[in-house]
């Protein structure tokens, strides 16, 4: 990990030395084993900070020239499939360890142009001065783990930053507050967003992932450098088994995390009990033990001191195995957590809470790592397969639906209200959309199959038909799902209109697994979750490290049969089977998730709740504008009351939290 940034004037001024300069010097977190910068005697200038992690890194001084002093690079990346471009490059001329990944960039760029993104493979963000076309070429990898935010001016004024901090240090780069991404913020939908390049301000935007863009006097274009569906289905057409599938994943998970080893410091991983950390902690154990028998992989388990949120007894299944050097990072207060991280963000916190995340990266610097791996959405990237009954419908298979429905539950005599009720909530999509084509002739069929395949009877067949019909008539109001945000707001953004087309994006019917795990892999969740982790971790001068999001990983995953992901309602079934041998039993076959709402209200109960009143009255100068500050109070009252319904008091607290988190970031701006 490390910092970059740069200034294209575009009106032919000269770049301020000290401009570029103070962009870096507020990025110090970022890379605290150095800073460049560099100007031409014209208009652009690019700045660096570095942070070693890999051993290649050691070697880097950048910004960096090619032999020629046409480009000029400046890098946030690290490039996994260096043989290979060592090889295609030509640069077997010396030593591999000598060839940094800098060096990879800039001939890539050299040799391929606008197509080298493409070719690299690894977590990158970086920006080429292209001095024989007069042009900026930048590009992110494939799922922005780098961050790259930007503002532009035409004919003016292009900059660029890591964080978005950088570019506020130029007087020239606004801070009016985007109001329509606060609206859609406020009502906290649960569903895979669409990926977007706006931000929480007006006039910033970034880069998407997968994306090149080239920046001149002509203006700005940008395209996509990856095909993921064209991808996944080249897998398809090769991989024709189940075990084709699972071998397959387990070679492409475990080059992926040995990729991300590559480290001149000791590497930590999180390690929380669950499938997919303990996957990539197991994995990464085993690959430093086949260099050395008696290495120890440094792991971290985040304690809430909350029971429900307890998950030791699997971490402890974990260590159990052997080959782990393990350390507990106690959790700090979910407020407190988001009062010190929001400055890092620049923009409000967007995950439940950071004190998990908080602790775990200051426990990794404390044990002297630089590196941490994660199991950062696993869940999305796996798939547990929820849409492949939706595909069953389609295809007619009635009977096939209810037989892997039942073989989630032991025993179908006690169980059968809860299998009927699972049914019917995979019907009521299928039936609604049938409605909207108007297919009638196979919406009637519907009542004669769950009959007789299902044996609904008349009253579930009646809720069937009303629920259906009722849900082509949607009422969307942004006032049901956050009535604390203001009116004058709602209004001033046309809210209704925005909501309308963000929930038909994020919930719109699909008819087959593999394009709702499309839209899940390609939203904006995954973009801005990657980006929240990589502000926390680098106010640290930590790298987080995904071998989830490894592009390898995510076509194979993508790729996969839908009932293998399924995989008899248990769920990420190609990494289950993969990982059999290689996790414990109890692991592998876990099930359960945990609430950490349980964690976060404890807390807003007791330790936390002078904090809450307190900001919450305070605030209220800054948050008038975006919500009905009485409103807020009452819902307050209302969570209070700890006799209220498991559920509604969560979603209380999910929307109290989410107001002191935007009262915390307004608060910065004004």
């Amino acid at each position: 990990m490390s910092g970059i940034v740069g200034i294209y004037n575009l009106d032919g001024r000269p770049v301020e030395r000290e401009k570029i300069g103070g962009m870096v010097d507020i990025l110090a977190h970022r890379g605290p084993d150095g800073a460049e910068v560099w100007c031409d005697d014209r208009c652009v200038g690019l700045g660096h900070r570095m942070l070693w992690t890999t051993p290649e890194s050691l070697l880097e001084q950048l910004p960096l020239k090619d032999r020629t002093g046409n480009l000029i690079l400046t890098a946030d990346a690290r490039i996994d499939n260096r043989d290979e471009l060592i090889s295609a490059l030509e640069l077997n001329d010396r030593p591999a360890e000598k060839i940094t990944d800098s060096n990879l960039i800039l001939a890539a760029y050299e040799k391929w142009g606008r197509d080298c993104p493409g070719k690299l493979i690894g977590d990158f963000a970086f920006a080429i001065w292209d001095k024989r076309k007069q042009l900026l070429f930048c590009a992110r990898d494939y799922m922005g783990v780098k961050p790259f935010y930007y503002h532009y001016q035409p004919g003016k004024l292009f900059v660029f930053a890591s964080e978005i901090k950088g570019l506020f240090c130029l007087d020239a780069v606004p801070r009016n507050v985007n109001e329509a991404k606060v609206g859609i913020y406020l009502c906290q939908l649960s569903g895979f967003a669409k990926l977007k390049p706006d931000t929480f301000y007006q006039d910033i935007l970034r880069l998407l992932p997968a994306h090149w863009m080239e920046v001149s006097q002509n203006g700005i274009e940008s395209q996509s450098f990856w095909d993921l569906d064209a991808e996944a289905k080249k897998i398809q057409q090769t991989l024709k088994t189940d075990a084709d599938y699972v071998e397959e994943f387990r070679k492409r998970f475990t080059e992926a995390i040995g990729c991300r080893l590559r480290s001149a410091y000791p590497v930590a991983s999180t390690l929380s009990g669950g499938v997919d950390s303990s996957s990539v902690s197991c994995v990464a154990r085993n690959l430093l033990r086949e260099k050395n028998s008696d290495a120890e992989l440094l792991t971290i388990y985040s304690d809430c001191d909350t029971p429900s949120a307890d998950e030791t007894a699997y971490v402890d299944t974990v260590l159990a195995q052997g080959g782990f050097k393990h350390h507990v990072a106690k959790v700090g207060n979910p407020i407190s957590a988001a009062q010190t991280v929001t400055p890092w963000l620049d923009q409000p916190v967007q995950m439940p809470t950071p004190a998990m995340l908080l602790a775990i990266v200051r426990e990794v610097k404390q044990q002297g790592a630089r590196v941490v791996l994660t199991g950062h959405d696993g869940d999305t990237i796996v798939s547990h397969g929820t849409d492949y009954p939706h595909e069953l419908l389609e295809l007619g298979e009635w009977e096939k639906l209810l037989k892997i429905v039942e073989g989630r539950y032991q025993n179908k005599s006690d169980s059968a209200k809860e299998i009927e009720a699972d049914l019917y909530q995979y019907i009521v999509p299928y039936a609604t959309e049938l409605i909207k084509k108007f297919e009638w002739h196979n919406y009637i069929s519907i009542f004669y199959k769950s009959a007789n395949y299902w044996q609904f009877n008349p009253p579930r067949n009646i809720k069937l038909f009303l629920r259906s019909i009722y849900n082509n008539f949607p009422m969307l109001n942004w006032n049901h799902y956050n009535s604390i945000i203001a009116k004058s707001l709602a209004k001033s953004i046309k809210l209704g209109k925005l909501l309308r087309d963000e929930f038909n994006y994020q919930f719109g019917y699909l008819p087959t697994e593999y394009l709702n795990h499309y839209r899940a892999i390609t939203s904006g969740n995954m973009q801005e979750g990657s980006e929240q982790i990589d502000g926390i971790s680098a106010a640290v001068s930590i790298e987080p490290r995904h071998p989830f999001l490894d592009k390898r990983v995510i076509e194979l995953c993508l790729a996969a049969p839908a009932h293998l992901k399924y995989c008899n309602g248990f769920g990420r079934g190609v990494m289950r089977r993969a990982m059999k041998g290689i996790l414990p039993e109890e692991v592998r076959r876990r099930r359960s998730k945990v609430d950490f709402y349980g964690f976060i209200i404890n807390r807003m109960e007791t330790a936390e709740s002078s904090v809450i009143k307190k900001l919450l009255l305070e605030q209220k100068s800054n948050l008038f504008h975006y919500l009905n500050t009485n409103a807020v109070q009452e819902d307050y009252q209302k969570f209070s009351n700890s006799a209220a319904k498991w559920q509604q008091r969560r979603r209380e607290a999910r929307m109290i939290n989410c107001a002191i988190y935007l009262s915390l970031w307004l608060k910065l701006i004004d």
